[in-house]
């Protein structure tokens, strides 16, 4: 039963890790196809925007990686868990850094006043 608990758990941290990636995507593109002169840093936001993605892509495929060496589906000498731990810190460390100092603060306003 515990075991089940904790599957179930991995799943919905995917979907929800996916869904996350989903929106940053959906984002992007609409700030890549806004028009430029709405954004007054438009290039340092876009450039945020796909490092955000790739970082997220990123910590979702080393998690998923995690989960398969956890699970001894994946045995290898090169993928162990050690390696896709530090991959993940590194992941969600650029994705700190990147939302907290690269993507200017305006534009996150505007993008969630406009998704409301």
């Amino acid at each position: 039963m515990d075991d089940l608990m904790g599957y179930v758990v991995v799943v919905f941290i995917i979907l929800g890790i996916s869904y996350g990636l989903v929106r940053q995507i959906k984002n992007t593109l609409s700030i890549r196809k806004d028009n430029k002169t709405s954004f007054s840093n438009y290039k340092k936001s876009l450039l945020g925007n796909y490092i955000a993605c790739m970082s997220l892509l990123g910590f979702l495929i080393s998690y998923i990686l995690n989960v398969l060496v956890g699970l001894q589906i994946i045995v290898s000498n090169s993928i162990t868990s050690v390696s896709t731990v530090i991959s993940c810190f590194v992941f969600i460390l650029v994705l700190i850094i990147t939302k907290l100092f690269i993507i200017p603060k305006n534009q996150q306003i505007i993008k969630s006043i406009k998704t409301r």
